[in-house]
């Protein structure tokens, strides 16, 4: 016995078209992980930047106020002595200048970037002296400058730099102003005062004049905005080395399953993949699978469904299952039941495996008639075969489909029995009965095994009328000459008795299709 075959899986699906070019999730992911770290830290960076230059513009005050306070103090003590005082000055100019400090190299940088993780593992910390001082100078209440950094200016007229107004009684007085050559200083103005009292109070014999660059400000900042940068560029890195190795770990379930619906609608549904996360991307695994089983099983039914009703019967229950309402339901069918005449009698002189083999030959030539034209194959009893039109899906024409079968197996018999003759085979001859009625449709059977099929007074008439058939003929009932008679030649025969019924029954031969 043949079966008709199930259409393939990659003809009932759309194929899957795949983006010739896309970018990666790991790349997407790596992307925005490194955007939003270089956010934060451009974000911080300017921050840091801006409060420590604040920061450390008050710092470099304070110290030069607290370095012009310790040098008027001692100045009034040597009641501005010119060798005291320019003793004073020279202890108070830093050993180094600024030009040490500004260099931004990536290895000056990468350099004092170390010496600070040492520094802050060691707790000591590397501080210049007096950075950042370029000039102190002391005059007396003649305006004339008594001690200089710069010897030269000692004994000249001391002459305010311009943008500094002139000290007019004030404790301190710190203004800001900038050189010819643009550079940007501080002057720190306190007074020399003796014969104090406290903190108040006291003759004013001088002026201290304390310059402290703003470079200094703008070096430190720069070197710690380039560390900062650094340090951000180094984050940078190691976070796209993590984002990659992180996106790899995430993405990799996602690769899978790409492959495996791939395989799927390639028709390939064979696909269980291992689940090896514990997590959202772990129950997705585990939903593919479940799908994956399902598809098969669902493929599975549709080989064994495809066996018993045609392609276009099976693609409607696939596609709409709802309308396939199992359980007894009353219906208008039509039912065939074809018989091989003289079986019993010709199979007691044949061997047991030659029975087996005719039987299937002529069985399977009836099932591909049935399935070809839409009827639903609902048993084999023996030599027997059951068909019923109008299941599970009712059409205008069912009664024509069941017809029209038993004309084309009627043919196709004849043609086979020539061709077996000629080789010198057995041939048979097939009677077919057709009715046309209400029946229950429906899972008949038990809990432990259950069968899809129809019963009914009408399907009893249909096998009656099989019984009454002679080998070769197709005798149809009333109600389903009714149905066809526009398209079919057939000879009303006289009624005949059909057990069950009180009353004889009229039938129709049907000789052939009309064109």
């Amino acid at each position: 016995m043949t079966a008709a075959k199930s259409t393939p899986v990659d003809t009932m699906k759309p194929a899957v078209k795949r983006k010739k070019w896309r970018i990666s999730l790991g790349v997407k992911f790596t992307f925005f992980l490194l955007m939003a770290i270089g956010a934060m830290m451009t974000l911080t960076t300017w921050l840091t930047y801006r409060q420590q230059q604040r920061s450390l513009r008050d710092e470099v005050l304070q110290r030069g106020t607290t370095i012009a306070r310790s040098l008027a103090s001692s100045a009034a003590e040597a009641v501005l002595n010119d060798l005291v005082c320019a003793a004073l000055i020279h202890e108070t100019m830093p050993r180094e200048d600024l030009s040490s400090l500004e260099k931004n190299s990536l290895a000056s940088v990468v350099k004092s970037l170390v010496d600070d993780v040492v520094s802050v593992a060691s707790g000591q910390t590397k501080i210049m002296r007096n950075a950042g001082v370029v000039e102190v100078l002391m005059v007396d209440m003649n305006g004339m400058i008594v001690a200089h950094n710069d010897i030269q200016m000692v004994s000249r007229p001391y002459q305010s730099p311009k943008g500094v107004a002139p000290y007019r009684g004030e404790t301190i007085l710190i203004q800001e102003f900038q050189t010819e050559h643009g550079e940007k200083r501080f002057d720190i103005a306190v007074p020399i005062l003796v014969n104090r009292v406290g903190m108040n109070g006291g003759k004013q014999i001088g002026m201290v004049h304390l310059r402290m660059s703003q470079l200094l400000v703008d070096i430190v900042v720069k070197q710690a905005t380039l560390k900062l940068l650094l340090v951000t560029g180094l984050m940078m890195f190691l976070g796209s080395l993590g984002a990659l190795v992180l996106s790899h770990y995430l993405t990799q379930p996602i690769h899978e399953l790409v492959g495996g619906v791939l395989a799927i609608a390639a028709g390939d549904l064979n696909q269980e993949l291992k689940v090896t996360r514990n997590d959202e991307l772990g129950e997705l695994t585990s939903a593919f699978n479940e799908m994956s089983a399902s598809l098969r099983e669902k493929e599975l039914i549709k080989g064994a469904f495809s066996t018993y009703v045609s392609a276009q019967v099976m693609e409607q229950v696939l596609r709409d299952p709802a309308q396939l309402a199992l359980g007894g339901a009353r219906k208008r069918v039509s039912v065939m039941f074809s018989d091989i005449r003289g079986f019993t009698s010709m199979s007691e002189t044949m061997q047991p495996e030659e029975v087996v083999s005719i039987i299937n030959v002529y069985l399977s030539l009836q099932t591909a008639i049935v399935i070809r034209n839409e009827g639903m194959l609902d048993k084999f009893v023996g030599d027997c075969v059951m068909a019923v039109y109008g299941l599970p899906f009712a059409k205008d024409d069912d009664a024509l489909r069941a017809v029209r079968t038993s004309v084309e197996i009627q043919e196709e018999i004849r043609k086979l029995n020539a061709v077996r003759a000629k080789e010198g085979l057995k041939t048979i001859t097939i009677g077919i009965g057709v009715n046309t009625g209400d029946v229950v449709a429906g899972n008949m059977g038990s809990p432990q095994k259950m069968d899809y099929t129809v019963i009914g007074d009408s399907v009893n008439l249909a096998a009656r009328l099989e019984a009454n058939a002679e080998g070769g003929t197709a005798l149809i009932s009333e109600s389903t000459f009714a149905e066809v008679k526009e398209y079919i030649v057939a000879e009303k025969l006289a009624p005949i008795p059909v057990k069950g019924k009180k009353d004889k029954v009229v039938v129709y031969s049907v000789k052939a299709m009309k064109a």
